[in-house]
């Protein structure tokens, strides 16, 4: 096989892994946490661990990739980590991070890490003995190019819309407000026009992941963040039947009764939260006597969500005045 060959099969593993992106997990080589989807991953080395991986879509076999981290972090028979840089033998994960922090040993790539190589995509080689780094590029562009343009004449259609997660149970469906209503005879929609709270899709958000949180814990929506008799009655209940009994019971529960105005609850608690994407980029909710069409016509505002380093930059900016 030709480097070009080789080339052009590791952008067709890339441009695969893109498109399973939101179904893929990925254990963390240091804490093990499981991590969905290679960006959130990618994110989680950094702001966790602080240290900056090869970007995955530079890497064409990811699980090797991370094997082989892994690998050189906790050697067989090995119970101490150790730098998969300097092979320096730390006592534990902190141990480990400060290490890294210390010595600037904080970039895991090929580069630092030469066995990385084989798992990560290379630059076709010009038969020279220099490197042309911009002839490199511009031949690994094309391929990549060319790689999304088979793949989509494999494929022969256009990409499926990704499943949402159901705000009450595991279920993933392409139309989960759909699902919900004949599942848990709960209209989502619905409920939040009614709600005298919701302002706007910021809270559509905020509500999205405070009911993911309570699912999670098991805990009533509508008393989120109170400590009132009400709500110790609605654990009682819940611990004597379930959330969904309780909910099916108390259909107006399933929403917060007051909604917060913090940054806090516009955290996903759902990585890559497909359901809040739907709700943001393609549903109409009526605030008021408007209609948010967040769908619309080019240059309208879409709301973001502020990342975790932009909410703790806030924080921190915030303890300084």
């Amino acid at each position: 096989m030709s480097d070009l060959e080789k080339l052009r099969a590791c952008c067709r593993a890339v441009v695969q892994r893109q498109q399973n992106n939101a179904t893929l997990d990925f254990p963390c080589v240091i804490c093990q946490q499981v991590i969905r989807g290679q960006h959130g991953s990618m994110e989680h080395y950094r702001v966790n661990h602080g240290i900056c991986t090869s970007h995955f879509d530079d890497v064409a076999d990811l699980n090797g990739f991370l094997s082989h981290l892994r690998s050189l972090l906790l050697p067989a028979g090995d119970t101490k980590f150790h730098c998969p840089v300097c092979g320096v033998s730390c006592d534990g994960e902190a141990s480990l991070v400060a290490h890294a922090g210390q010595l600037g040993h904080t970039f895991w790539d090929a580069r630092a890490i030469p066995t990385l190589a084989p798992f990560c995509i290379t630059a076709v080689s010009s038969g020279n003995d220099e490197l042309q780094h911009e002839e490199d590029d511009e031949v690994t562009g094309k391929v990549i190019d060319q790689a999304f343009y088979d793949e989509d004449e494999d494929e022969d259609e256009e990409w499926e819309e990704e499943p949402a997660m159901c705000l009450l149970c595991d279920t993933t469906s392409h139309n989960c407000l759909l699902h919900m209503k004949e599942a848990h005879s709960f209209d989502f929609v619905a409920a939040v026009q009614q709600h005298e709270g919701v302002n706007d899709v910021y809270d559509v958000i905020r509500i999205v992941n405070i009911i993911r949180g309570c699912v999670a814990d098991g805990t009533c929506p509508h008393h989120y963040g109170e400590d009132s008799p009400e709500a110790e009655s609605c654990r009682h209940v819940i611990a004597s039947s379930s959330l969904l009994s309780h909910l099916r019971y108390e259909p107006l529960h399933a929403l917060p009764r007051a909604i917060p105005t913090g940054d806090k609850e516009l955290i996903p608690r759902l990585v890559g939260d497909t359901f809040i994407s739907s709700i943001v980029v393609g549903g109409n909710i009526k605030f008021g006597e408007t209609k948010c069409q967040t769908g619309g016509d080019e240059g309208e505002d879409y709301p973001m969500v502020p990342t975790m380093m932009e909410l703790a930059a806030k924080r921190l900016a915030k303890g300084g005045a």
